[in-house]
């Protein structure tokens, strides 16, 4: 058990630092025999989506605990309707965080679970050239069909999408259930 904690606090730390360039997937067991948990850590980027595949399709059950500073949105979704047709949860450590991206996966867990003191954050779209980042709504619509499709109203849906792409609201479990987010603790 202290090793699965002593992986999360790790994964949670480097991913924070931003010393993960990439998405990783690695399969642990949960504390207490509680299953497979399949840690994904690192930023989503494209092709990561067939990388999530690959490992996922080896489980027949697992809790996918995320951690991450985000990324791209379209493998994240992607990732996301996986999860919810296996009928996977999702889990946010104790202390840790999950933004953007990262939050989408979480999103789409049958079960949202967070530890004590995580945090989810959302902001809107944006498109990124080089070094500059653009807010767009264009894909709002899409997003919004896509929350919709997991049970989320549309009030869910703005909580998301009306915060401004430089910036992120972190919410813990009782703002996210305040929002029509659905929220269990952990443990």
């Amino acid at each position: 058990m202290r090793r699965v904690l002593t992986i999360l606090t790790m994964a949670t730390l480097l991913a924070h630092c931003g010393y993960l360039h990439a998405a990783q997937f690695t399969p642990i067991e949960m504390p207490d025999g509680h299953g497979i948990g399949l840690l994904l850590t690192g930023v989503i980027q494209p092709g990561d989506d067939r990388a999530f595949d690959e490992v996922a399709v080896k489980l027949s059950r697992a809790v996918v605990i995320t951690t991450g500073p985000g990324g791209s949105v379209g493998p994240a979704l992607a990732i996301g309707s996986e999860i919810r047709e296996r009928g996977w949860s999702t889990l946010v450590p104790s202390g840790g965080s999950c933004a953007s991206a990262c939050a989408m996966i979480w999103l789409a867990g049958q079960t949202r679970m967070l530890g004590a003191g995580a945090q989810i954050g959302f902001h809107a779209m944006a498109l990124i050239q080089g070094a500059q980042r653009t807010e767009t709504h264009d894909y709002d619509m899409y997003l919004r069909a896509w929350l919709t499709n997991l049970g989320y109203a549309l009030d869910a849906t703005a909580t998301i999408v009306n915060t401004h792409a430089a910036s992120i609201r972190w919410y813990d479990a009782i703002e996210l259930r305040a929002n029509g987010i659905p929220t269990e603790d952990y443990p």
